[in-house]
């Protein structure tokens, strides 16, 4: 699930894409060992690398977590979404450079681990999607609000409500990554040099005017799926506040639509 490998002064960790689900709890211990580890050890490192094994359909596992929410298990759900959020929230304030770098396709929530991290370095035949809107759910654990701070409301839009994928050139217009690179080795290259350059700050809240407001409104309410109109709700209410209040407010908003969904996936199954 997570492997490590001390490279010099730095430290190469690889993820397995299929593993990592925000309710998984099995998950949440391993990452939560891995920054004990790194904590511990950073003033001894110059940065962490984050790879990804990415595989098709990674985000399939997640459905069993799905099917078994009910309305009683909602404080369960915004229980266990926290806690994933204050790991990823641990990546952002590690006091050491962490790097992803990232190739194949990366999607949903391995898409969302990376976005946490300080630099992401990319292949320049990766592709990225946030693909839950597709599922009838919404992207959650910053997803939503990582991807508006970083690349704004309208730029955002595409990629959440309409599950599009991006070429690595259009995340690196959008600012979802930083560099590309040629090749592997390239990819190293740049990820080794991230580790002597400053940790970059999490991302602020966007310039939200009325009229970019008033114009995305218009274009996405008028024929939108509920988890569409779900996440576009987290897009403009979690905009106006601070990032704990917009993780508290994505948090809301998955696990209403995950609850909602769950009885439909049952039914269809008999």
């Amino acid at each position: 699930m997570i492997t490590t490998h001390q490279n010099g002064v730095a430290i190469t960790v690889l993820l397995a894409t299929r593993a990592i689900n925000p309710l998984s709890r099995l998950f949440q211990r391993e990452l939560a060992a891995l920054l004990d580890k790194l904590e511990l050890r950073r003033d001894k490192l110059s940065a962490a690398i984050i790879g990804f094994d990415a595989e098709p359909n990674a985000t399939r596992h997640e459905q069993q977590h799905l099917m078994a929410l009910t309305p009683a298990q909602a404080a369960d759900c915004m229980h266990m979404l926290a806690a994933y959020n204050a790991l990823l929230q641990r990546i952002e304030h590690l006091g050491l450079p962490v790097v992803a770098t990232l190739g194949g396709d990366i999607s949903g929530h391995a898409f969302g681990l990376a976005l946490a991290c300080h630099h992401r370095f990319s292949l320049r035949d990766a592709r990225f999607s946030l693909p839950q809107v597709r599922q009838g759910l919404t992207p959650v654990a910053g997803e939503i609000a990582r991807t508006v701070r970083l690349a704004g409301l309208q730029t955002a839009a595409p990629l959440l409500l309409d599950g599009a994928v991006l070429r690595a050139a259009q995340a690196l217009q959008a600012g979802l990554v930083h560099a590309l690179a040629d090749d592997e080795a390239e990819l190293v290259k740049l990820a080794n040099a991230a580790g002597q350059c400053r940790q970059r700050p999490p991302p602020a809240a966007p310039a939200l005017t009325p009229a970019a407001l008033r114009a995305l409104l218009r274009e996405r309410l008028a024929d939108s799926t509920p988890a569409a109109e779900a996440i576009l709700c987290a897009m403009v209410e979690g905009a106006q506040v601070d990032f704990d209040s917009a993780l508290l407010i994505e948090s809301r908003y998955f696990c209403q639509t995950a609850i909602n969904l769950a009885p439909k996936k049952a039914s269809a199954l008999l």
